[in-house]
């Protein structure tokens, strides 16, 4: 009898569960407490919300897979999702990389402070319906693409002031992607390329002087040990090589429709999430850095004319490096297009003042018209 009520139990509590609930790994390689890391449990409550819990997604804030581990780690099934970074894998992903590193275009514009809720919108827009190459690109790593977000505007966190333009001369400047390092060399710094998680050693130990980030990674990585000087919006541009919420092909076509409709309505509130997180992190690591007496140097005119002036410039340059050097036939015309995508996705973040906003227009505009029983299979 006691066999027999155990049994009857344990039959009972299987059919109280959804009958198709899978766990999914999450790699995203950031600080729990991150912009990226917050961002990545909304998306997991989203999800399992969404998908009745039929899905639940566990984050694995720094473990599983690192960001430069990501890639590949998703590819071979390491992790079910994962957080991409295109930039750390250029020929794999050579035409993703020509949209990020396009991003130097957000120091044009004219609406300040929409700067990262433009770019996240256009870029995931442009590879989702402008970009065969870059689809090929990810279907080729075993990936399905479902979504972006990108940092606010990039700084320098040094060891000593950058005030001026000619004070990036001889400094030896952590970059994130070819057109920053094109930057720093046109200002004769020297470029030294490191995934981020390597920055705050490198600053400790002298190899860097200086490291071109967002200003949130004050605090997402504690540089606020190993710096004295924070300026603003120089580079400018903002780090949008994102894959946010990459699926591991294999798994994503195991999934049901309404499983795969989940992931892309999850991937639509990572977006405004990480994006959103960060520009919201921006004014609270300024304070805790002048608080923690780190000097915080706004840029005048004087030093923002000469950077203007290379943006312009190097976007001639880039067509032909991505040409020569990426092999990527359509460089010239994905340059000419991307920017009037730019465009109109500034026209519609105009005026957002919430996360919800946000992601409202992201799923009006874009991740609802993504058709899941078709899409990635």
């Amino acid at each position: 009898m006691i066999r027999h009520a155990t049994a009857a139990l344990l039959l009972s509590a299987a059919f109280s569960l959804p009958a198709t609930a899978k766990n999914l790994n999450y790699a995203h390689g950031y600080p729990a407490e991150s912009a990226v890391g917050k961002a990545a449990v909304t998306y997991a409550d989203r999800v399992e919300e969404k998908s009745g819990a039929a899905l639940k997604v566990k984050p694995f804030a720094m473990s599983l897979l690192s960001l430069s581990e990501t890639g590949p780690g998703l590819r071979d099934g390491i992790a079910d999702v994962g957080y991409v970074l295109t930039p750390y894998y250029s020929a794999e992903y050579a035409t993703s990389l020509l949209l990020h590193e396009m991003n130097l275009l957000v120091n044009l514009g004219q609406d300040k402070g929409i700067e990262s809720f433009a770019y996240a919108g256009a870029i995931a827009d442009y590879t989702l319906n402008g970009c065969p190459e870059c689809q090929a690109e990810f279907t080729a790593q075993n990936q399905v693409y479902t979504g972006t977000g990108v940092t606010s505007l990039y700084g320098l966190q040094c060891k000593s002031p950058v005030a001026k333009i000619e004070d990036l001369a001889g400094k030896r400047v952590r970059t994130a992607g070819a057109g920053f390092v094109r930057f720093a060399e046109h200002f004769k710094a020297v470029a030294v390329p490191l995934p981020i998680n390597e920055v705050y050693e490198a600053l400790s130990q002298g190899v860097i002087d200086c490291a071109m980030l967002s200003a949130p990674e004050l605090i997402n990585y504690n540089m606020f040990d190993v710096v004295t000087d924070v300026t603003l919006n120089v580079p400018g541009g903002l780090f949008a090589g994102v894959a946010g919420t990459n699926v591991n092909r294999t798994v994503w076509q195991g999934l049901s429709t309404e499983e795969r409709a989940a992931l892309i309505w999850g991937g639509s509130h990572m977006a405004a999430a990480m994006t959103w997180n960060f520009v919201e992190q921006e004014a609270e690591a300024i304070r805790m850095a002048q608080e923690k007496g780190i000097r915080v140097h706004t840029p005048d005119e004087a030093m923002l004319a000469p950077v203007r002036a290379f943006v312009e410039n190097d976007l001639k340059t880039m067509v032909d490096v991505f040409k020569s050097t990426y092999r990527v036939d359509r460089t010239a015309e994905i340059a000419a297009e991307f920017p009037v995508v730019l465009e109109r996705w500034r026209g519609l973040v105009a005026g957002v003042t919430s996360y919800e906003d946000l992601q409202k227009i992201y799923w009006d505009e874009l991740y609802s018209k993504i058709d899941p029983a078709t899409y990635g299979m």
